[in-house]
């Protein structure tokens, strides 16, 4: 499509349209595989001989897994449920990524909801990322069916497992599928283990969580710091363990029993209702009130940084990182204060305010001082305009908030779909990624893995009080 001379001679703007048009040509072949392996397991059904080996067949045709290729031919048998989602993955609207993503979360819906609802599925699928956009629809659908989400989760618990496999180089991978909650307790735990170590410490974060998790299974509880230094190490002293610490955003209706809304869980995306209440039995909570003003007085509100109070409100309203895909969660990320606003400021402080995750707090801090051409706008107390330098510009909005008051949700399909009792179960979803397997993958250049905010060291706010 492009050579290397060609790609040299564009402009940036052309460069990403570049992007642009090889992403949408990548999605046109993705589909065309798609669409041909779900058409060579048609025809062995009709044949009746050597359907179970369809995937075999296909796999050994381009080398891929039989796993992959079967969920190739899932993914194809849930598109003839979703002809416009078909047509717009075909289209290269959107890329597989995103198709799995529809065709898993919506495959329970009844047939006479679906042609409703795929318009705003395809809308919402071209503006988001595959793991914000799975958020998303899962939140919908759970809101949609609660029950059925109940009997979804259920149902997925009982395929839990962890599978130590061999690689090169004296390595081994350590991987597993966990109810979101404990797979929450375990990554919590890791990165509290991870920074109880000086600033001398010379491990990445990865390699940080890693070693955590050895000393974990050890039973010493607790990384020692790699600094070197001896008694000149300035790491804490040991403490007992505590209980991680895992943020639930759920509405109060919720909670009481008398809706079945699902709950935001820190670092994961929605989980039912009836697991909400059964953690609530043990839980400690913080009540966060729906306010239509900062209730901040002229005293508080001409403070350098947010008081303790705006912090808790504005981390349980956010939910995650508020940069465009970002998945970070509140709990691990910064309170940025002073967010320039699109219209005048009212004297709300609570406004001004928005979590970012070190990475991108970093983004933004150096935009304010002029040294990159991205700009940050706040719209009004709920959006962010995010403007990239080639002029992209992105709407992030108040992720926490649509959960702790779902009427704030205006996004959402809304149906009338009574309890879907007589949909079949469908098989157990594929936890394969058929599309960007480099996303899990050992980067062989260290910055290339230094650029993802989950690798980021916890970071420290600096406030400026500046003056606009």
């Amino acid at each position: 499509m492009f050579d290397s001379g060609e790609l040299q001679g564009m402009t940036d703007e052309g460069l990403l349209d570049a992007v642009r048009r090889a992403h949408g040509a990548a999605a046109f072949a993705q589909a065309a595989e798609v669409l041909a392996v779900r058409e060579l397991y048609r025809r062995r059904r009709v044949e009746r001989a050597g359907v179970e080996f369809a995937a075999a067949e296909a796999s050994v045709a381009v080398q891929i897994s039989e796993g992959v290729a079967a969920g190739l031919i899932d993914i194809g048998i849930g598109l003839d449920r979703l002809p416009r989602i078909r047509e717009a993955f075909v289209s290269g609207r959107i890329d597989l990524a995103r198709t799995q993503v529809l065709v898993e979360n919506v495959r329970e819906l009844p047939e006479e909801l679906l042609a409703d609802v795929e318009p705003t599925l395809i809308d919402v699928a071209e503006r988001l990322t595959p793991a914000r956009l799975r958020q998303t629809v899962r939140r919908w659908v759970a809101k949609l069916d609660p029950e059925g989400e109940q009997r979804r989760r259920e149902r997925r618990e009982g395929d839990r497992d962890v599978r130590i496999k061999a690689v090169q180089d004296g390595m081994a991978v350590f991987e597993g599928l966990l109810p979101a909650v404990g797979a929450q307790t375990v990554a919590m735990r890791l990165r509290e283990m991870s920074s109880q170590v000086c600033r001398a410490d010379p491990r990445t974060m990865p390699q940080r969580r890693a070693d955590a998790l050895v000393a974990l299974a050890d039973g010493s509880n607790r990384l020692r710091c790699a600094c070197g230094r001896g008694k000149r190490c300035t790491a804490p002293e040991s403490e007992a363990p505590q209980r991680p610490l895992i943020q639930i955003g759920v509405p109060a209706e919720t909670l009481l029993g008398e809706r079945d809304s699902p709950a935001h869980l820190s670092g994961y995306g929605p989980i039912d209702a009836a697991l909400v209440r059964r953690i609530a039995e043990y839980a400690r909570f913080q009540a966060i009130p729906e306010r239509a003003e900062d209730p901040a007085g002229a005293r508080e509100s001409a403070r350098p940084e947010p008081t303790r109070r705006q912090e808790r409100d504005v981390r349980a309203l956010d939910g995650v990182c508020r940069f465009p895909g970002c998945t970070m969660p509140a709990s691990e990320s910064l309170v940025d204060h002073g967010v320039p606003g699109d219209t005048a400021r009212r004297g709300s402080v609570l406004a001004d305010l928005a979590v970012l995750c070190t990475r991108h707090h970093r983004l933004k801090a150096a935009a304010d001082r002029g040294e990159t051409s991205w700009r940050v706008r706040r719209v009004d107390a709920d959006r962010l305009r995010w403007k990239s330098p080639t002029g992209d510009e992105h709407i992030t909005f108040r992720e926490g908030e649509r959960y702790l008051f779902p009427h704030t949700d205006i996004g959402a399909f809304d149906a009338l779909w009574p309890s879907p009792a007589s949909v079949p179960a469908p098989p157990h979803l594929s936890t394969v990624d058929l599309t960007y397997p480099i996303e899990h993958g050992a980067f062989v250049h260290p910055e290339a893995a230094a650029m993802l905010p989950e690798n980021e060291p916890p970071g420290r706010l600096v406030f400026e009080n500046r003056s606009r």
